[in-house]
């Protein structure tokens, strides 16, 4: 029998939210279904943090058009998955492969840029340079074209190959999530996990799970994402960086982690219980940053898609 595709693609994968389950087999979701109020619901990893054939490549027959999220995606999540499961088991740096210290590297990557609204933004950005690019193109074809021919370049480019555009898009973000520089860079940061007792508030995550500084290029910079509710990844430029976040009180630590998650979610925040409503209603979404392809795009002069964006408009 022949295995249906999948349509619902996670931008915040199962394995990863599972790490919030509690005896049930639910996490608890936060988000504003009704306007400013904050609801918490009990759901299933699997029901939550996916939009229906957001890697699609559009114009492409059912049995291909799935193939970013078949064949991309869900190894790029299940080579993190076994990363982290090793990570987890305390072994030391010099004893990581290479391998593996990619697959993670190129999973934090991932999580920056698979969201909807940067699926949305890219796939506008490439349109956009596809629009400036084609001047020439529609003008040599107005003046070549038969009567027979469609009536515009885009015309003609859809009838001969509608998924073009969505194959160029999708393209440009696997290159992006694998970077090789990116990913270097990442790899040869000093990454450590820092386990929160249990006297202190459990972490949370969210829709956009990873925090790290405006760049990764100064002494002090660093990179932190919640790997459960009482573990936190983090990786450092230096190792005094690292020394210093390890000295930090937990509970401190945490709050800080917290409130910079919460304020950055766009549409959910997670965690086990339902004990930290009153924090995410205080800080949900209060602090919205633009991702790096809304900054890419606003280098570019790109129109910015989110309306919420702090480049929106500029």
């Amino acid at each position: 029998m022949q295995m249906s595709e999948p349509i619902d693609h996670h931008y915040v994968p199962v394995f990863y939210l599972s790490r919030w389950e509690g005896s049930d087999g639910c996490i608890c979701r936060f988000s504003r279904p009704y306007g400013d109020e904050v609801k918490a619901k009990r759901i299933v990893p699997k029901g939550t943090a996916f939009e229906p054939r957001l890697y699609e490549t559009r114009g492409l027959p059912p049995e291909h058009a799935q193939t970013m999220e078949r064949d991309f995606m869900a190894k790029l999540d299940s080579d993190a998955a076994e990363a982290l499961a090793l990570l987890e088991t305390g072994l030391a740096e010099k004893e990581w492969t290479s391998a593996v210290l990619n697959n993670w590297s190129r999973f934090l990557v991932a999580q920056m840029l698979r969201a909807p609204r940067d699926i949305a933004q890219l796939k506008s950005s490439v349109g956009q340079e596809w629009n400036k690019a084609a001047q020439k193109l529609r003008e040599s074809y107005a003046a070549r074209r038969s009567s027979n021919d469609p009536a515009t370049l885009e015309e003609y480019m859809a009838q001969q190959h509608p998924a073009h555009a969505d194959e160029f898009a999708l393209s440009i973000a696997r290159m992006l999530m694998e970077h090789t520089k990116i990913c270097h860079l990442l790899n040869g940061m000093h990454w450590c996990v820092l386990n929160v007792p249990q006297g202190c508030y459990p972490l949370l995550t969210s829709d956009h799970p990873v925090w790290m500084t405006a760049t990764l290029a100064e002494d002090d910079d660093f990179l932190m994402m919640a790997i459960g509710p009482r573990r936190l990844f983090a990786a450092t430029i230096k190792p005094e960086t690292q020394r210093r976040l390890q000295a930090r009180r937990r509970g401190e630590l945490v709050k800080d982690v917290n409130k910079i998650i919460v304020q950055h979610a766009e549409k959910f925040v997670y965690g086990q219980t339902d004990d930290m409503l009153p924090f995410v209603q205080k800080h949900m979404s209060s602090k919205r940053h633009s991702t790096w392809l809304e900054m890419l795009a606003s280098h570019r002069g790109h129109e910015i898609v989110a309306p919420d964006s702090p480049l929106a408009g500029l």
